[in-house]
């Protein structure tokens, strides 16, 4: 009796499948039939996402430190180390 198993992937390039999920089965060949799938949100191009996340950060309030800030806390950092 075969064993079936339907799992998804990435190609990551001609001769390379990621898996989504391990498969049980022992090393060994197997045969792979390859399906086009419609393409997810996640492969917006980079600077939609960007602009996305840009937005969503916005509009919750969040506000990014201030390079004083940053310093402080770099220095604060540097002094732990002295003692």
């Amino acid at each position: 009796m075969l064993e079936h198993y339907t799992v998804t992937g990435t190609l990551s390039n001609e001769r390379t499948v990621v898996l989504d999920q391990p498969v049980p089965l022992p090393t060994g060949r197997v045969r792979v039939t390859v399906v086009i799938l419609p393409a997810t949100q996640s492969e917006m191009p980079f600077l939609v996402k960007l602009e996305a996340i840009h937005q969503a950060l916005c509009a919750s309030g969040y506000r990014s430190r201030t390079r004083k800030q940053v310093d402080a806390q770099i220095q604060a950092e540097r002094e732990s180390w002295k003692a």
